[in-house]
């Protein structure tokens, strides 16, 4: 009776640990699909201005856990300029947040982010999503991370050109 104490106590406990530290989250998967936003009409010619892609790039891998695939587009709308990815795949992780970075060569050290932007917390692990630009940001910024902000862990980037 008292080894079934301890084995449920220890099933207790790891169950604690598990959800605690955010591990059960490595095997949710979530989808989502946005269009691309539409601007508003210019308001002399009462016509949609086009979305115009700036700049992209891919998401790749950075270690055995941690990686992700698809685009990453850098789109002008009217005066608006949004981050979109696009066929996007992340492995599933705690507190996945979006950055918008200087750095091109991001690692798992924070100061190797440089100057970034938090564009908010990551929509869904896999698909197509739209995230904000603030207006007025510099030009310079031009790589997207995904960050694992509990943990300070990179999980994927890509650099836009």
């Amino acid at each position: 009776m008292k080894k079934l104490h301890i084995i449920l106590a220890s099933v207790i406990v790891l169950a604690a640990i598990i959800y605690f530290t955010g591990l059960y989250t490595y095997f949710i998967r979530t989808e989502i699909n946005e269009e691309l936003p539409s601007a508003s009409p210019v308001a002399e010619t009462s016509v949609m201005p086009s979305p115009r892609v700036l700049a992209e790039g891919n998401f790749g891998k950075i270690d055995v856990v941690h990686q992700g695939s698809g685009q990453a587009k850098l789109v002008e709308i009217g005066d608006a300029r949004i981050v979109r990815l696009e066929n996007f795949s992340v492995v599933s992780g705690p507190d996945l947040y979006v950055y918008l970075t200087t750095s091109s060569t991001p690692t798992g050290d924070p100061a190797s982010l440089g100057d970034f932007i938090n564009l908010g917390l990551l929509k869904a692990t896999m698909g197509n999503q739209n995230y904000d630009i603030p207006a007025g940001t510099a030009d310079d910024y031009r790589t997207v991370v995904i960050w694992c902000k509990r943990y300070g862990v990179l999980f994927t980037f890509a650099v836009m050109q």
